[in-house]
């Protein structure tokens, strides 16, 4: 696949911004908006990000002078003179994390809520023999709300929405629920964490280490309790009676 053929992320003042085609950054790079040394790009060709300047046919490369003094700009410089303008950053499609947690938890809530204030006022209008399916409806409709908002979120951050099949394996949905919940838009191509997203990661990660912990003690600790207690002991009894009677030794 040749550069003109790939998507492209770019930095610029700080930000990162992409995906673009090869010719926005032909376009920012004429205009003097891309800086070839301090800028980075990024395409999934690269193993990591790289200085503009060295991307092949990007910037126009200027020949060593005579006496092998080089230009000021070093061996390559853009068409133009750099400025810091301000660029418009990518959007990507799909619902954000604010977006996920309102599709998710807060809408569904609210309707269930308003759903029950509502059905005093709507079961006298509806046939007697409906009255009694009229309570649960709400519930399949806030379920395809959140199902809607998650394959949006994952869309968002880069994935396939049929990702939302792996939030029923175990472990692997842990790790999926990291992603929706900390990782900012288009996350799975730029692979960097916000300031937003790494303090949502510190505590998602940090209550579910904190959870295993409690639940590891408390298992511990009811162990514990069953031995001192004479149960454990008793346990065990009666189920070399029961797997005694259930297979007679021959």
């Amino acid at each position: 696949m040749t550069a003109q053929q790939q998507q492209w992320f770019f930095s610029a003042g700080g930000e990162r911004y992409g995906p673009v085609g090869f010719d926005y950054l032909l376009e920012l790079a004429k205009s003097g908006r891309l800086d070839p040394r301090n800028d980075m790009v990024w395409t999934t060709t690269l193993s990591d990000w790289e200085p503009a300047g060295e991307v092949e046919g990007l910037f126009e490369r200027r020949a060593v002078k005579e006496g092998g003094s080089m230009d000021a700009s070093g061996d390559f410089a853009s068409t133009g003179t750099f400025e810091s303008k301000p660029i418009p950053k990518a959007h990507f499609p799909g619902t954000g994390r604010m977006g996920y947690l309102m599709g998710t938890l807060v809408v569904p809530v609210i309707l269930i809520v308003a759903w029950q204030f509502a059905l005093p006022f709507l079961q006298p209008h509806v046939p007697g023999n409906l009255q009694k399916y009229l309570p649960p409806v709400i519930f399949p409709l806030a379920g395809l709300l959140s199902l809607a908002t998650v394959v949006k979120r994952f869309r968002n951050v880069g994935m396939s929405g049929l990702w939302f099949f792996g939030l029923l394996v175990p472990v692997l949905n842990i790790w999926l629920g990291y992603r929706l919940l900390a990782c900012p838009a288009g996350y799975s191509v730029g692979r960097k964490l916000d300031t937003a997203g790494k303090l949502v990661a510190v505590l998602y990660w940090g209550t579910l280490i904190a959870g295993i912990g409690l639940s590891v003690a408390a298992g511990v600790g009811a162990f514990g309790e069953l031995k001192e207690s004479g149960m454990l002991q008793e346990i065990t009894t009666q189920f070399n009676d029961l797997r005694k009677s259930a297979l007679p030794e021959r």
